[in-house]
């Protein structure tokens, strides 16, 4: 496990192994956020230009809309959207 902090957040990081394979499993321990992404979902976070995470940060301390349930990257691409 490998931890990462600044003045604002500390983030941990681990590999895990699941039955698909190797994840990267990123927590916010202080959030209570949590994510796991496979290599492809890792490749495509270098694909994306900086505003992208700009607008990620626009709402550094998670979703502020109510009713809005945060879910991982790779259920909107198995389900194919939002909707999902």
């Amino acid at each position: 496990m490998l931890t990462l902090s600044n003045e604002f957040t500390t983030v941990t990081i681990e590999k895990i192994q699941t039955r698909n394979g190797e994840r990267l499993r990123i927590s916010a321990p202080r959030m209570g956020y949590t994510v796991e992404l496979d290599p492809l979902e890792l490749e495509a976070l270098t694909w994306q230009p900086v505003e992208t995470f700009s607008q990620l940060l626009a709402t550094p301390f998670g979703p502020d809309e109510d009713g809005v349930e945060a879910r991982p990257l790779s259920d909107l691409i198995l389900f194919g959207g939002e909707h999902g």
